[in-house]
């Protein structure tokens, strides 16, 4: 994960969730009308508190909406769980040219959230993305039941199955 800096207001937002969560927090995003703070696998669950009472508690502190989002060190499941509860139809990370890029397969009937008030939430997701990740960009893809993403195409002869192989070992490694 790489180092993040973070503004005295996050400090201090960060602070007051962790004296009432007792859980430690990764980092905290804020815009106009959301707090969300991204915390370790597992912890989740402690972070919401019994019946949400951590959230209420915080939200009232700050005035705004307050999220909890579950880091992972898989991407994929990092991104799903930026977007929960939205249901996601898939998730993939690929390398296009100098970018690492996200693609979400949506359903139509969740375009408003996932994108959010003037993209709001899609902001919101590629900024926690790029601080905790080597992903530079998110494209989604709305899913018309009629066109189902294809299966990618085995590669015809040994040099491409080589090139294919080496383009995933290169994201993986970053």
């Amino acid at each position: 994960m790489a180092k993040v800096r973070l503004s005295t207001e996050e400090i201090m937002k960060i602070g007051f969730f962790e004296k009432i969560a007792n859980v430690p927090i990764i980092d905290c995003i804020l815009n106009d009308e959301r707090v969300a703070f991204i915390v370790k696998e597992g912890d989740v669950g402690a972070a919401i508190g019994k019946g949400g009472e951590n959230v209420k508690k915080a939200e009232e502190k700050f005035g705004k909406k307050v999220d909890i989002i579950e880091y992972s060190d898989d991407w994929r499941k990092f991104i799903r769980n930026i977007f929960a509860p939205i249901q996601l139809e898939d998730v993939w990370v690929k390398r296009v040219g100098k970018d690492v890029v996200a693609f979400i397969r949506i359903n139509p009937r969740v375009r408003r959230a996932v994108f959010g008030e003037k993209g709001k939430n899609l902001e919101r997701a590629l900024q926690i993305l790029k601080r905790h990740t080597k992903i530079t960009k998110i494209k989604v893809i709305i899913d018309n039941q009629k066109f189902k993403r294809k299966k990618a195409r085995k590669p015809v002869n040994e040099e491409q199955q080589q090139e294919q192989a080496e383009a995933k070992q290169e994201v993986k490694n970053e």
